[in-house]
């Protein structure tokens, strides 16, 4: 399966390219930010009782070709706000590295330390509390067109803010899209949004993420900090042509110190499955 981060610079040099290929009446000089070799971390914690797990690897080119390599030898820290710490091993895996005893809990605050190429990069994340169920999960046709949108369906929790994060899976696989939702305007109500419908979708979907009746629907629901949220709002402007009209795609906001890409997030997931009924 394809990281997010892998996605991420996958979907830079895209953007990338469509801005050369743009620019055939008009000369645009490109300095892409993601041109020359840097370190992209990603970094994942969640409630479900599973270790923390961290994916390393090397930035390329837009010229070359989409292999990231891995980066090995690492040292890759995790701490608690409640004094746990604990080093992750790489695993079997080249760069990719796993915890064994912190795991996520809701209201803890998480610190990720990450030491490569004699440089330190640090990330924290907070699990929020309380978690939002994903009471249920429904399809609807989507406001413009036919196409046929999952509705998750959770209640907003009043007077806090609140920030979610969802995948969506057709057959088990994975739509490369990340959907967003806030309760900016809905404080305290139940969703009524579908995915895609204006929550902020990467611009990654396919003919094959749509769906149909019959089709088998699951849907993963996070619970975010706000920067985790910011990190993967700014990924979907620059997916969505929010860097087009600037001189060169901006890179995600990470919520690590340092000339570094990626994120790491400390969430909730919430699962649901469902069969699409004909609509």
């Amino acid at each position: 399966m394809e990281t997010p981060t892998r996605f991420t610079l996958r979907c830079l040099a895209a953007a990338a390219t469509l801005l050369l290929a743009a620019s055939c009446q008009k000369v645009i000089t490109l300095d892409l930010q993601a041109s020359a070799p840097r370190l992209s971390i990603e970094g994942n914690l969640a409630d479900d009782g599973q270790p923390c797990t961290v994916l390393l690897s090397r930035s390329v080119s837009y010229t070359e070709t989409n292999t990231f390599p891995a980066v090995s030898g690492a040292v890759v820290m995790l701490s608690n706000d409640a004094g746990g710490l604990e080093t992750l091993r790489e695993t079997s895996t080249p760069g990719q590295y796993r915890g064994s005893t912190i795991v996520g809990q809701p209201g803890r605050r998480y610190t990720l330390r990450v030491e490569a190429d004699g440089q330190a990069y640090v990330a924290v994340s907070t699990l929020p509390s309380p978690v939002v169920p994903l009471a249920g999960l429904r399809v609807q046709k989507s406001a413009i067109g036919s196409n046929i949108q999952a509705l998750p369906d959770y209640l907003d929790p009043a007077g806090t803010r609140n920030y979610y994060l969802f995948r969506q899976y057709r057959n088990g696989r994975l739509n490369k899209n990340v959907y967003l939702q806030n309760d900016e305007f809905t404080d305290g109500k139940p969703n009524v949004r579908g995915l895609g419908g204006g929550g902020g979708g990467g611009g990654g979907s396919t003919d094959a993420d749509k769906l149909v009746a019959g089709d088998s629907l699951r849907v993963e629901m996070q619970n975010v900090d706000v920067n985790v949220y910011e990190y993967f709002r700014t990924l979907n402007l620059t997916l969505q042509g929010g860097g087009m009209a600037t001189a060169s795609p901006a890179n995600p906001k990470s919520n690590f110190t340092g000339d570094v890409l990626g994120y790491f997030s400390a969430h909730s997931v919430r699962r649901r499955t469902i069969l699409v009924p004909k609509l």
